[in-house]
């Protein structure tokens, strides 16, 4: 039975399109880099024009070569980047993505959060609920525009299936904040201390049926079933996992390093970096999340190389060269979310080490030392398989995930989280 995954990612749109269960049904698969992002004072958003553009031209590439071009699948399965939030009152009616890298909850403005909403205390800047409640106190002109928000695969499901209301995952909504997870609900308690009045989504369980295609620009079949969207990174870790129990090192605009543990053993106490997150029905994952990954590389190649006339390609070789460098850099450019007053440092400058490779090195290793450094006293079990998502291509990276955490076994497919839905509708998909 054919079916079509579709990732909304940070910077691209991925997709992926099997005819079997096996990866080496993977008949073909499409990457189109949307170039979506607009920033400004703290403010980290994303044209969901130009992304929906580039979801349009991913899909046209996968169907060129089927009957009249239009793709001839069963069903439709999603994943995007969590904790961003759009706003519509239809497709061509939309607000801005406000990505999960905004900024505009400041350190004030989330401690008063917390301080009100205590029974939900797990809050940050660039999460749905906070940049909700911020707009509610600064920017009531906004809300009043529109009637409908979600993530940026809740506004597409919505307008491929004709619906009349947003819906959400529960694994999108808790990445939101203000979500009961033992109801599975929003904690209405909650939003009314946040001062939240905006209709929120319809939550839906993971694997649920939102609607089928009615919307014939998407060149999908007409009557394909469409599966309510789940996180990017439950996407990206089930590629790998499917439904068991082990480790996942993730590299993309951000990091992370996650364990998938069963939901009988989750009952520990985690510091304030680890963030646990639903997965399935019988595990749980437990995630150190960083802010900072390739986006820390592609930050210091644009400010400090890319002028030079150095291509990538040729910085990747320079760090490898380098890779037993003495420079230390902790590359939290973008600070993190259970800290917010940590950002990045370079320090043990010498004469001899603060060269293009040396820089770039030190960086690649930052990222992996500061995963460890969340984990803080939580390492799991040690025994459980450790697989490396999203470095196929970066020797470098290879190189000190081994050295900084041991063995791996190395996830080779590029489109994993697109793929990773697929598998995760087979598996959790509710008739």
């Amino acid at each position: 039975m054919a079916r079509l995954g579709i990732d909304i990612g940070t910077t691209s749109v991925k997709c992926s399109y099997i005819r079997s269960r096996s990866m080496s049904s993977l008949v073909s698969h499409s990457k189109q880099v949307h170039g979506a992002t607009v920033i400004s004072d703290g403010k980290h958003e994303q044209s969901a024009s130009l992304i929906l553009k580039a979801l349009y031209q991913a899909i046209e590439d996968l169907s060129a070569d089927n009957d009249e071009g239009f793709l001839d699948v069963e069903t439709v399965s999603l994943c995007c980047q969590m904790h961003g939030i759009v706003f519509w009152n239809s497709i061509d009616d939309a607000s801005n993505l406000i990505t999960w890298q905004d900024q505009r909850c400041d350190e004030q403005f989330i401690a008063e959060l917390g301080s009100k909403c205590t029974m939900q205390p797990d809050i940050h800047t660039g999460y749905g609920c906070a940049t909700l409640s911020w707009l509610e106190k600064h920017d009531r002109d906004t809300l009043k525009r529109y009637k409908h928000c979600g993530t940026i695969a809740d506004l597409i499901v919505y307008d491929m299936c004709g619906l009349n209301e947003s819906v959400i995952s529960d694994h999108n909504a808790q990445s939101w904040g203000f979500f009961d997870e033992k109801t599975h609900s929003w904690s209405d308690e909650t939003l009314v201390k946040a001062n939240i009045t905006f209709k929120l989504p319809k939550v839906l369980r993971f694997g649920s049926k939102v609607g089928n295609i009615v919307n014939d620009k998407y060149r999908i079949k007409l009557g394909a079933r469409v599966n309510i969207p789940i996180g990017d990174l439950q996407g990206s870790v089930y590629s790998v996992l499917g439904n068991k129990s082990g480790r996942v090192f993730n590299y993309g605009t951000a990091s992370q390093l996650v364990y998938s543990i069963r939901d009988e053993d989750d009952n520990q106490v985690l510091p304030h970096s680890v963030r646990r997150t639903l997965y399935t029905e019988d595990f749980n994952l437990l995630t150190a999340a960083s802010l900072n990954g390739g986006n820390a590389i592609n930050l210091i190649y644009d400010q400090l190389f890319h002028d030079k006339g150095i291509d990538y390609d040729n910085l990747m070789n320079e760090a490898y060269s380098k890779r037993n460098t003495t420079l230390t850099v902790d590359p939290v450019f973008l600070g993190e979310r259970h800290d917010t007053r940590k950002f990045g440092s370079f320090s043990n400058i010498q004469l001899n080490n603060f060269t293009i490779g040396d820089i770039a090195a030190a960086t690649f290793r930052g990222i992996i030392n500061n995963l460890i450094s969340m984990m803080e006293h939580f390492r799991g079990d040690q025994s459980a398989p450790l697989y490396a998502v999203g470095i196929a291509d970066r020797e470098i990276m290879q190189y000190y995930l081994r050295e900084v955490i041991g063995e791996f076994i190395l996830h080779e497919q590029e489109v994993t989280a697109a793929y990773g839905a697929i598998l995760f509708d087979i598996d959790n998909e509710i008739p």
